[in-house]
């Protein structure tokens, strides 16, 4: 009887984990950004800093990967990125401009609020930070 709950609750454990993964969209992380709720807050500005995160390290690795740094070597013409990049430069924004940022934009586009919030986040961004090097 034992091992019958025990398999009985792995298998609604793994349902659970399931029916969960999904994308966050702009009308929830939007909800969270806006809400009073301190708790629905905190999630939209982790969820902020995650995609943050992201950027970083995908740019990171596209600069530093051996394949490109030994392209650049031998051609001018490859020092432009595979894809766009957020680049701050020497701003130091911080997490709450960005989050400014991000609203504006999502007010500005109710229309694409059903896009995922990773991607609204970057278009956002790209608009006031793109690097130099995009193509």
């Amino acid at each position: 009887m034992r091992c019958i709950n025990l398999f009985i609750a792995i298998l609604l454990l793994g349902y659970a984990l399931v029916s969960n993964a999904e994308w966050l969209t702009g009308n929830d992380f939007y909800n969270q950004l806006t809400s009073s709720n301190i708790s629905e807050n905190n999630k939209g500005y982790s969820y902020l800093q995650g995609v943050l995160d992201a950027e970083e390290f995908y740019l990171i690795n596209e600069v530093w990967s051996p394949a490109s740094f030994a392209a650049a070597m031998n051609n001018k013409e490859s020092k432009r990125f595979r894809v766009d990049h957020i680049c701050f430069g020497e701003n130091k924004v911080t997490l709450g401009q960005v989050k400014d940022i991000v609203l504006k934009y999502l007010d500005a586009h109710p229309e694409k609020r059903h896009i995922p919030a990773s991607s609204l986040i970057r278009f956002a961004l790209l608009e006031s930070f793109a690097c130099a090097n995009n193509p």
